[in-house]
């Protein structure tokens, strides 16, 4: 694509206001009790086979009653607003083994799962971290966590338990702020369809090079539809690092990108609730959460739990949209 050239606005179910987002109910899917009795009665089956989590198919997690309610999820996903919120689940009812394996097992109706870090760890744990000193990863300390995308399909949380106080999470659609970015600082655009390196702060541990060699495309398209990367920290930190005299655009274009995405007017507010399951394309759709002050016991602290999913269905990102 000539980047010297920005494409015109996009229109598409993806681009939202975060009124308009608020205004709908569409994305909600609740899960009724005849689902309910199939969550029980598929997490009693994977016990009793003693199935490893990374295991379990769905066919070993069956839930006729939500055959037409996932392809609704996946529609949502892929050509709706791409978020979706699965209302309903009593976590309370479960301890952390059953959890994580029911929210395995609702994803493997979603997509295909996938892990999260070098390490091959498939289910994250959303919690402050702090008093083990490990919050390299900014989605474990309390601290705001700005808009970005993961660099996977689709994310998926799972809250067990809230915090004391804040911690709602956020969304934007990333194509409404292409579309206002267009119509304030078009000449702004080729820059963000150029893109910017990615530098990952866990580089030295997993043994990856530590900055892309190619840069990853804040916007681009991919078939007859667009694909956001906006990687917030990884394209910061390698932008630190590079000499910008002679292309003073590209810093401004990038802090026109974050600034854009703090206006209320994109931002779509929720908190999520014990038993809320929240999926995200990551694709058309940023998240963050805001600052939270959360209990003193471990027992008691904000949790959630995350899950990664490959779309086997969606077209693959090539090589220069991917951050790895």
């Amino acid at each position: 694509m000539n980047t010297a050239v920005a494409p015109g606005p996009v229109s598409a179910p993806c681009v939202w206001l975060a009124d308009e987002l608020a205004a709908r109910e569409d994305w909600v899917v609740r899960l009724r009790k005849e689902a309910l009795g199939e969550i029980e009665a598929a997490l009693a089956g994977v016990k009793n086979r003693r199935l490893a989590l990374k295991d379990i198919t769905a066919r070993d997690f069956p839930m006729p009653s939500m055959a037409s309610g996932f392809l609704e999820v996946k529609r949502l996903l892929a050509d709706g607003p791409g978020v979706c919120l699965l209302r309903g689940l009593p976590v309370e009812r479960y301890g952390r083994e059953d959890a994580e394996l029911i929210l395995w097992g609702l994803g493997t109706h979603v997509g295909k799962a996938i892990a999260q870090s070098y390490r091959g760890d498939v289910i994250g744990e959303v919690m402050d971290m702090s008093h083990t000193g490990d919050t390299r990863r900014a989605y474990r300390s309390p601290l705001p966590l700005n808009l970005h995308i993961d660099s996977v399909d689709v994310a998926g949380l799972l809250c067990l338990r809230r915090a004391k106080r804040g911690g709602m999470s956020l969304v934007a659609s990333s194509f409404a702020i292409h579309n206002a970015i267009l119509a304030e600082r078009p000449d702004l655009m080729p820059a963000l369809y150029g893109g910017y390196r990615c530098e990952h702060s866990e580089a030295a541990d997993s043994g990856e090079d530590a900055v892309t060699a190619h840069r990853v495309p804040v916007f681009g398209p991919l078939g007859d539809k667009f694909v956001c990367n906006f990687h917030n920290r990884p394209m910061a930190r390698a932008l630190a690092r590079e000499d910008l005299a002679n292309e003073p655009e590209r810093l401004e274009a990038f802090e026109m990108f974050r600034a854009m995405s703090e206006r209320e007017v994109f931002i779509h507010r929720m908190m999520l609730e014990p038993g809320d399951l929240h999926f995200v394309n990551n694709r058309t759709v940023l998240h963050g959460r805001t600052e939270f002050e959360d209990y003193d016991g471990l027992e008691r602290k904000r949790l959630l739990l995350r899950l990664w999913l490959s779309m086997p269905d969606w077209p693959d990102l090539p090589a220069h949209m991917k951050s790895h």
